[in-house]
Formats: structure tokens, C-alpha cells, sequence
């Protein structure tokens, strides 16, 4: 796998941002469904998933610059990354219930 990061710091940089910038927007889009805002909730969603995308790439690279070889607050931050997909899962949730 070709990746844009040079290092393991880089990675683990890449991986917070883009888990963070996952979590905030998914939230916003479930906030949007629950306000009945359908459309922009998709929007949001779409940008969390994106970010949740980036966050896999980061997470893999993480782990293959690292060699496997991660700090305890390094791979609590490593194994976290891998549960953004509920964070998704709960903003297409609100926007399913929205819709009904």
C-alpha cells in the first residue's frame, strides 16, 4: 500500500484528525435527522464517511510504519479508530428513523 504518510507520527496525526473530524460530523448529521433536515443530514453523513475512509488509510499505515511496534496510548487510539463505523452507523440510524 502506497501511503501519503512519512512516519508513524504522521499516521497517528492523520489518524486523530480524521477520526475526530468522523465522530463530529456524524454527530451533526444525526442532529440534522433528528431535526428533520433529511438532506443536509446526508450531506453530513457523507463527509463522515469520507473522514472514516481516510481514518482506515492512516489506521493501516499506522500499523505498517510502526511495524506493529505502538505505544499503549498509540494503540488505544489505533484499536478506537476501528469503532467508527457505529459512530456511522448510528447517524444512518437517525436518518433512516427521519424519513419514516
Amino acid at each position: 500500500m502506497t501511503s501519503i504518510y512519512r512516519n508513524k507520527q504522521e499516521a497517528l496525526k492523520g489518524l486523530e484528525s480524521e477520526m475526530k473530524a468522523c465522530r463530529k460530523y456524524a454527530k451533526a448529521s444525526e442532529e440534522k435527522a433528528k431535526e428533520g433536515k433529511i438532506g443536509a443530514a446526508i450531506n453530513l453523513l457523507d463527509i463522515a464517511q469520507t473522514a472514516k475512509t481516510c481514518a482506515e488509510h492512516a489506521h493501516e499505515s499506522l500499523w505498517e510504519l510502526s511495524k506493529g511496534k505502538l505505544t499503549e496510548k498509540e494503540f488505544e487510539i489505533f484499536c478506537d479508530s476501528e469503532t467508527l463505523r457505529q459512530d456511522i452507523n448510528k447517524a444512518y440510524q437517525a436518518i433512516k428513523e427521519a424519513r419514516n
